[in-house]
C-alpha cells in the first residue's frame, strides 16, 4: 500500500491551485494517480494540450474522479477552451456537489465566456461552502462590476432612443449625462475588467474598485438630479424605461459591487478604514466623498506605484467632474 500513499502525496503537492481538497477523500487508485501527477507537472509547465491527455488517461482509469476533471478544467481554462472548462467543471460539481473549489473555478471560466450571471451564480455557492474564501468574493465582485459597466444593449438601445426623441436626450444631456458619455472617465479609471483573471484579491484594488462603484452611484444621481428637473419642465419625459425607474436601477447595480469588496477588506488581516457599509443612503455629495476616501486608501495601501498612481490621478478627475457639475 505505500506506493499508492506516495502517489496520493505526490498528487496533493503538486495540486497548488488545484487542490485536492473534496468533501469526501476520493479512492484514487495508483494508476489514475500517476496520470494526474504527469499531468501537473505538464500543467505547472504551460505545457496544456499534454496536460490535457494526461488528465483524460486519469478519467479512463477512474471515471469518479472530481479531482482529475477539476485538473482537466483548469487545463482547458488556460488553453483558453473557456466552455469545455466550464463543462469540466460541471462534471466535478456532479460527482462532488460540496467542491467548492470546482464552484470558484467555474465562475472564472465564465467570466471569461462573458457569462456573468453563471458567474455570479457560482461564485455564490463556493462563498456559501466557504464563508471566508476571499477570493470567491473577488470573483463575484468582478462579475457584478462586469454587468454594471458593460451593459451594452442597454447603452446601444438608450443612444437610438436618443437620436429620435430630442428632449429626452436633453433632460440626460445636462452634467448628468456625464455618465455614459464621459469617455475620459471610462478610459482611465475603470479598473481592468477584460484581463481579470483568477488571483487572491489586493486590498489596495478592492478599495479601488469601492471607490469606482460610490464615484458610479453619485454620477447616475446627478444624472437622476437633472431628470428631475427637466420633468419639472416638461412632464412628458417622465415615461417608457428610460424614466427615474430605468436610472435608480442602473445606480443599484453597483451595490453589490461595494457588498463584495467590502466583504474582502473586512476578511483582509490588515486593518484599515473602514469602507462605508453598502446599503448605507448617501447624498450624491456623500457619494462622492466615499468614492475619494477609498481611492485615498487604495494609495495608502498600494505597493504598485502605477496602480498608486491611477488612483492619484481618478481622484483629480473626480474632483475636476465635481468642479464642473456644480
Amino acid at each position: 500500500m505505500k506506493p499508492k500513499f506516495t502517489f496520493i502525496a505526490l498528487l496533493c503537492l503538486s495540486l497548488l491551485l488545484i487542490s485536492c481538497a473534496t468533501t469526501a477523500k476520493e479512492p484514487v487508485t495508483d494508476e489514475a494517480a500517476k496520470h494526474i501527477t504527469e499531468g501537473n507537472s505538464y500543467y505547472e509547465r504551460g505545457v496544456y494540450d499534454k496536460a490535457i491527455m494526461e488528465y483524460s488517461e486519469a478519467i479512463e482509469i477512474e471515471p469518479s474522479s472530481a479531482i482529475a476533471y477539476l485538473a482537466r478544467g483548469r487545463a482547458y481554462y488556460f488553453n483558453t477552451e473557456y466552455l469545455r472548462a466550464v463543462s469540466e467543471y460541471s462534471k466535478a460539481i456532479d460527482l462532488d456537489p460540496k467542491y467548492t473549489l470546482a464552484y470558484y473555478y467555474k465562475g472564472w471560466a465564465q467570466v471569461a465566456n462573458n457569462a456573468y450571471a453563471g458567474a455570479i451564480s457560482d461564485f455564490s455557492k463556493a462563498i456559501e461552502l466557504d464563508a471566508k474564501m476571499s477570493k470567491a468574493y473577488n470573483g463575484r465582485g468582478w462579475s457584478y462590476t462586469n454587468m454594471a459597466q458593460w451593459d451594452i444593449s442597454s447603452y446601444s438601445d438608450l443612444f437610438k432612443r436618443f437620436e429620435s426623441d430630442a428632449g429626452l436626450a436633453m433632460a440626460y444631456r445636462g452634467s448628468g449625462w456625464l455618465y455614459v458619455m464621459q469617455a475620459q472617465w471610462e478610459l482611465s479609471t475603470t479598473p481592468n475588467l477584460k484581463e481579470a483573471v483568477e488571483k487572491s484579491p489586493d486590498i489596495a484594488e478592492s478599495y479601488y474598485n469601492i471607490g469606482f462603484a460610490y464615484a458610479k452611484q453619485a454620477q447616475w444621481d446627478h444624472a437622476i438630479a437633472d431628470l428631475n428637473k427637466a420633468i419639472a419642465k416638461d412632464p412628458s419625459l417622465d415615461r417608457d424605461r428610460w424614466n427615474k425607474p430605468w436610472a435608480y436601477s442602473m445606480k443599484a447595480k453597483w451595490d453589490p459591487v461595494i457588498a463584495d469588496y467590502s466583504k474582502i477588506i473586512e476578511l483582509s488581516t490588515e486593518q484599515g478604514v473602514t469602507p462605508f457599509k453598502p446599503g448605507h443612503s448617501l447624498s450624491e455629495e456623500g457619494e462622492w466623498d466615499s468614492a475619494i476616501a477609498n481611492y485615498k486608501k487604495a494609495v495608502e495601501l498600494s505597493a504598485n506605484p502605477v496602480f498608486a498612481q491611477k488612483a492619484k490621478d481618478t481622484i483629480a478627475l473626480i474632483e475636476k467632474i465635481r468642479a464642473d457639475i456644480k
